[in-house]
């Protein structure tokens, strides 16, 4: 089972950092999809506002609060609860990174593994422009890259795991999503899987998300994506096999 590695700055969207194969939950979200604890029967992940999320070991000198220009925020396409529904929609993040909704979709699709049930909810690709150097920064380092050229677009998953079992489990989240011309995006390269390391009550669920780079400068134009959940685990011991590949289209 992988467990979050904590990350020094921020992770994108959507979104807890996975980068290595380690996630801590510990990590706070401040954007994207927020996170918080799961420990409940019904646990769910808060609506995106921003493009990158904070872990507890953030640099104070990233925690600040960008304002966007003033004709920026009279336009009927700005959101400023960052609420995006409709494609053209906007909004800002804390640290300068301007998110504008390219494709969403709710496909409501599922696939099952053992006693989990996986619900896939909502799938967004998201625009990020980043208008601070510091926006940049905290998304480089996010995604493990060295640098990030913007404006760079994101695909953000979100999915309900449903525990139809008489045990609680430990899911180790997506295990991998492939995109266009077989790139795929995992815990090693660029995706950030809030629901990784999170624990199902039994005959409880999950309302998480996950974020991924799809795409630098140009936008992806993505048709379909596919996604492979990982397996869960009870005592140390993989009771949840991987599930076989979901396709979404787009």
């Amino acid at each position: 089972m992988r467990f979050i590695k904590a990350s020094l700055l921020l992770s994108l969207g959507l979104l807890t950092l996975g980068l290595a194969g380690c996630q801590s939950s510990g990590q706070k979200s401040t954007a994207s999809f927020k996170d918080s604890s799961s420990q409940s029967s019904s646990y769910s992940a808060k609506e995106p506002d921003a493009a990158v999320t904070s872990s507890a070991t953030s640099h104070k000198e990233e925690a600040q609060t960008y304002h966007p220009q003033a004709k920026l925020t009279k336009s009927t396409r700005y959101k400023k609860s960052g609420n995006l529904k409709k494609a053209g929609q906007y909004t800002f993040d804390k640290v300068g990174t301007q998110l504008t909704l390219s494709t969403i979709k709710h496909p409501q699709t599922t696939i099952k593994s053992g006693n989990l049930t996986y619900k896939v909810t909502t799938v967004r690709v998201i625009k990020n422009t980043a208008k601070t150097a510091a926006a940049k920064r905290m998304a480089a380092q996010a995604l493990n890259l060295a640098q990030i050229k913007s404006p760079y677009y994101t695909l953000q998953v979100k999915f309900t795991i449903y525990n139809r079992g008489k045990q609680a489990v430990t899911t180790d989240g997506i295990q991998s999503i492939r995109l266009s011309g077989n790139r795929q995006l995992n815990a090693a390269n660029q995706l950030s899987d809030a629901s990784a390391g999170k624990t199902i009550p039994a005959k409880g669920k999950l309302a998480t998300f996950a974020t991924g780079l799809a795409s630098e400068k140009t936008n992806p134009n993505l048709k379909t994506v596919k996604i492979k959940f990982a397996g869960a685990f009870a005592d140390k011991k993989q009771v949840v096999k991987p599930t076989t590949w979901l396709k979404l289209t787009l």
